[in-house]
């Protein structure tokens, strides 16, 4: 009778033989889910730590593929590597932001370890000692280390993904914290005044910050979006007068070695988004029409016409506010105006006025949280009189 052929998984019986003075070797075939029949050794210092070896390799043991990137013999440092490769479509910004979480956080940590070594405990435990510094820092680990280890279960070297069930970071309710009415008064009267100051010599700094926090707020557009804008990306005279942002601002650092500029996509590659004008944002830009270039020229420019960096408004911003009205920074302005819109027009709108693909991204991140319920005594009456 033909010996019954073992399926894919399965291996054979354990011989073991000793190979040399306390010194022995438990062998097994295989059948791999590749179909193919292979020789597994494993040694021990007895006959059974030999055989016990071999079993627990056996049960951990993924068929080699030929072509495989990831094998379970690999580091996370080059696991890694190889997957930041296959990240081919990754903004420059993005994979140098990538970069340097490893190497500040895993490579020196966890570079050396194989990627079975990393189960879910030691990295919920390397994890929670980044977030007790930096909570952000965290989460952008965390999304390398999801990368990567979906990569290896990909390559079957794992079957779960070991970083999806470690606890999130930044992961509340929105926080979204907007301005008042009094409070963006305020700021408005705070920056002009720092604009106007008294100074000596050279150029004065926050020279167009009063124009750059306004069309925020009429806008709710992102810092880095109003500072990409050119002249012929404005449209004053339309009825209704209209801004679209069809780019953004790269600032210096960003991406390793290169200096402030343009990229000519949004933020994920989202569409060009258009927003109609209230009056404070159109005064703001007839008020810097007059400096224009040209319609390829930037809106907002430094000293020498060139394009204006986020740290340096960001600075100008912080240097003018009073120590109470220290939290705003341009970020602020997104959920000011959020929060405006949804509370007059709903949600939907907020969401539409941001550019926004998913209405969640908005609700959670954006909008104030409200705290008073809405007036439904007529509903309720009406229910509790059984009608």
């Amino acid at each position: 009778m033909p010996r019954q052929r073992m399926t894919p998984g399965e291996w054979g019986k354990i011989t073991v033989t000793q190979t040399s003075p306390g010194q022995f070797t438990a062998y097994a075939y295989v059948r791999d889910e590749d179909g193919h029949r292979r020789k597994v050794r494993r040694t021990g210092s007895s006959e059974e730590a030999a055989r016990r070896n071999l079993l627990r390799h056996l049960k951990e043991r993924t068929a080699p593929l030929a072509d495989a990137a990831v094998t379970d013999r690999m580091t996370l440092d080059e696991l890694f590597l190889v997957w930041l490769a296959t990240k081919t479509k990754l903004k420059p910004q993005s994979r140098n932001v990538y970069e340097q979480a490893w190497n500040r956080h895993g490579r020196k940590q966890l570079g050396a370890l194989r990627i079975r070594e990393l189960p879910t405990s030691r990295a919920e435990t390397h994890l929670g000692k980044i977030a007790a510094r930096s909570e952000s820092n965290a989460k952008t680990f965390r999304v390398v280390l999801l990368g990567m280890f979906a990569l290896a279960v990909r390559y079957d070297v794992l079957t779960v993904n070991p970083i999806r069930e470690t606890s999130r970071t930044g992961g509340k309710q929105s926080g979204a914290r907007a301005l008042t009415p009094e409070e963006f008064a305020k700021v408005r009267e705070a920056v002009r005044a720092y604009r106007d100051r008294k100074k000596g010599f050279g150029p004065r700094p926050g020279r167009q910050l009063p124009e750059f926090i306004d069309v925020l707020v009429s806008t709710g557009c992102r810092p880095n979006e109003v500072l990409s804008l050119r002249w012929s990306d404005v449209d004053l005279l339309a009825d209704p007068p209209t801004m679209t942002t069809t780019g953004t601002m790269i600032d210096h650092g960003a991406v390793k070695g290169e200096p402030l500029h343009r990229q000519d996509e949004r933020k994920g590659d989202a569409p060009d988004h258009t927003v109609i004008l209230p009056k404070l944002a159109v005064e703001a830009l007839t008020s810097l029409f007059g400096d224009a270039a040209g319609p390829d020229s930037p809106v907002f420019t430094n000293r020498d016409g060139g394009w204006m960096s986020l740290a340096n408004l960001r600075r100008s911003l912080r240097a003018a506010l009073p120590e109470e009205l220290k939290w705003v920074t341009p970020r602020s302005f997104r959920p000011t105006v959020a929060t405006v819109v949804r509370n007059d027009l709903g949600p939907a709108e907020a969401q539409a006025q941001l550019s926004h693909a998913k209405l969640a991204t908005t609700e959670r991140h954006y909008l104030e949280r409200r705290t008073v319920g809405p007036d439904a005594r007529r509903a309720l009456d009406q229910f509790t009189k059984g009608k």
